[in-house]
C-alpha cells in the first residue's frame, strides 16, 4: 500500500554546507562589528576623558598672586565655596588658545565658553570661539562637555551658568 515511499533525509549535504556558510558569515559580521565599535570607542574615549579632566581642573580655586601669574588655573572661590568668581572669569576672559592649552596641560586644543543665564548674549570665552563657522569647519574631531555652575557676582548676587568645554584636534 505504501510502495514507493522512502524515508526522508534529515541531514542532506546541501543543508550542512548552507549551515556552515551561514555560521561563518555570522561570525565574520560580528567580528567586523566588534572591531568597528572598538575603534570608535578608542577614538572618542581619550577626548572624553580629557574633557572630564579639564572640567574637574576648572572647579578648583586658582593658585598664584594674580590672574596674570596663575600657577594653576581655576574658576571657583575656594574648595568649600564652589561658586565661580566673577573676578576670575573677567580675568581669564579672552585667554588665547595656546595659553589655555598650556595652563591645562592638555594634549588637545581646548575652548571654554561660560554663559551666564542672566546675560546669555555676552559669554566668557577662553580660547577660540567654538560658535564660529571657521571653528566647526576646520576641526576633525570635537568633544563637548557641559557642566552647570553658579557665578558669585561682585554685587552679591548668584547667577546660574553653563560651562561648555570643547576638546578638539
Amino acid at each position: 500500500m505504501l510502495e514507493g515511499c522512502k524515508k526522508g533525509q534529515y541531514f542532506s549535504f546541501d543543508a550542512i554546507i548552507a549551515s556552515v556558510i551561514f555560521v561563518l558569515t555570522l561570525i565574520m559580521l560580528l567580528s567586523y562589528w566588534n572591531s568597528v565599535k572598538a575603534f570608535l570607542d578608542f577614538q572618542v574615549q581619550d577626548m572624553g576623558k580629557e574633557a572630564t579632566r579639564i572640567s574637574t581642573l576648572l572647579f578648583v580655586p586658582p593658585m598664584g598672586a594674580d590672574c596674570t601669574s596663575y600657577e594653576r588655573m581655576g574658576l571657583v572661590n575656594s574648595f568649600s565655596d564652589k561658586r565661580m568668581s566673577e573676578k576670575n572669569l573677567d580675568c581669564l576672559n579672552g585667554m588665547d588658545s595656546a595659553s589655555l592649552r598650556g595652563n591645562l596641560s592638555s594634549l588637545y586644543d581646548v575652548s571654554i565658553v561660560i554663559t551666564d543665564s542672566y546675560n546669555p548674549n555676552n559669554p566668557y570665552i577662553l580660547g577660540n570661539d567654538p560658535t564660529s563657522a571657521q571653528f566647526i569647519g576646520s576641526k576633525s574631531e570635537i568633544t563637548k562637555l557641559r557642566r552647570v555652575g553658579t557665578i558669585a557676582m561682585d554685587n552679591g548676587e548668584n547667577h546660574m551658568a553653563t560651562v561648555d568645554i570643547y576638546v578638539y584636534r
